[in-house]
């Protein structure tokens, strides 16, 4: 291994010897990875090719969660299949595969043997860091040493739901009561946060489209919210009198705006109008009062009712009223930092139980049973 960083070009980076690959976050790991198994199958790379092409059985990925596990094996499966179709083909549109393509002297033959590499996917030994230590610690219980029943922490859930815990704790517990009853109206307790957040929380983190202020806090976005909720009901109990006979010498269609309803309606926004605001709770009733809801049902060629505070009514329906996204962005980007730090540490933990328990011996056995090992693993900074 050389201390001179090079470009990588997974197509001519030589398969002899030891290999360092740096990568950052979305830069393309999980494709190099599975080019580079494609190669080895197949003996391609020309000189920086294997010396001989290898089976699936003898090719080992370790990663470093089971979300990248599956990634990784489903990427290989996908490409392996990919592949075998060009080759029958005889062409890809596909950069990639149309490049090993190139390389391939008997198509037919590539696509038998890829044929015969995807339908072993199943049994790819594709492991996360903690898998690996336990398949070799079982393989070689004897010489190891260890127990063959030996567990690594392997399943995330339990790190996932203590770490959504300790959020929990750090950020709803110390929440005034108002704030406080805002949350519990979505999630009763951390399990409830956990089931909205789960699928987030594996594999690479996703992008919000519509991520919140980074310092803006809870308490701040509960004040905004209120005050604009109390500012519309103000201006309702100013304006109310007025839009009665707004609405009365407006073109409304009274079969689908009837006097008796409008009444009724009047009557609930009234009443939330004059109440403490201490949800975000509006009443069903304040829609039928927004700019829009009266157009629709104004009769064609009718002058619509048209009044400030139906615009107001409107803003407000249309705005977010809600703490869901910030919870859910700070939690995310938490938790998963949570997860990879303890991860981390039982990675270490693995790691110094498989060097004590592992002798030359079983290091020279996983060589013999695993000619090209790949490790993608996650360093902590």
């Amino acid at each position: 291994m050389t201390d001179t960083a090079e470009s990588l070009d997974p197509l001519r980076l030589p398969l002899i010897g030891e290999r360092l690959i740096e990568a950052s976050a979305g830069t393309g790991k999980t494709f190099t990875i599975a080019a580079l198994y494609l190669r080895l199958l197949l003996g391609l790379g020309g000189e920086a090719a294997y010396p001989r092409a290898i089976s699936v059985e003898e090719l080992l990925v370790v990663t470093f969660t089971e979300a990248a596990t599956e990634e990784l094996r489903g990427r290989i499966r996908s490409n392996i299949h990919e592949l075998r179709i060009a080759c029958l083909r005889g062409e890809s549109d596909n950069p990639l595969y149309s490049a090993l393509l190139a390389e391939i002297a008997d198509k037919d033959d590539a696509a038998k043997t890829l044929l015969l590499a995807e339908r072993q996917m199943d049994e790819a030994a594709v492991f996360t860091i903690h898998g690996f230590c336990q398949r070799m610690l079982s393989l070689n219980a004897f010489e190891s040493g260890m127990l063959f029943e030996q567990q690594l922490i392997e399943d995330e859930s339990r790190l996932r739901y203590q770490a959504c815990a300790d959020f929990w704790r750090r950020h709803c517990y110390p929440l005034t009561r108002d704030i406080a009853a805002v949350i519990h109206d979505v999630w009763k307790g951390p399990r409830d946060l956990l089931k909205s957040l789960d699928r987030w929380l594996q594999g690479e983190a996703p992008q919000l489209k519509s991520p919140p202020a980074p310092n803006e806090t809870l308490a701040e976005r509960h004040q905004q919210i209120i005050a604009r909720i109390d500012s519309l009901k103000q201006q309702w109990r100013e304006q109310v009198g007025e839009i009665e006979g707004v609405l009365e010498n407006s073109g409304l269609d009274r079969r689908k705006f009837n006097r008796g309803n409008q009444g009724k309606w009047m009557e609930k926004v009234n009443a939330w109008a004059q109440e403490e605001t201490l949800s975000y709770q509006l009443p069903d009733a304040l829609e039928k009062f927004a700019q829009s809801f009266l157009l629709e049902r104004t009769k064609a060629g009718g002058e619509p009712p048209v009044h400030p505070l139906f615009s107001a009514v409107e803003s407000l329906l249309a705005s977010s009223l809600t703490l869901t996204d910030l919870v859910l962005a700070r939690a995310m980007v938490e938790i998963r930092d949570a997860v990879a730090r303890e991860s981390a540490a039982a990675v270490s933990w693995g790691l110094t139980i498989c060097s004590a328990g592992l002798t030359r011996r079983c290091a020279a056995t996983a060589a013999r049973r695993w000619p090209a090992p790949f490790a993608s693993v996650f360093r902590w900074r």
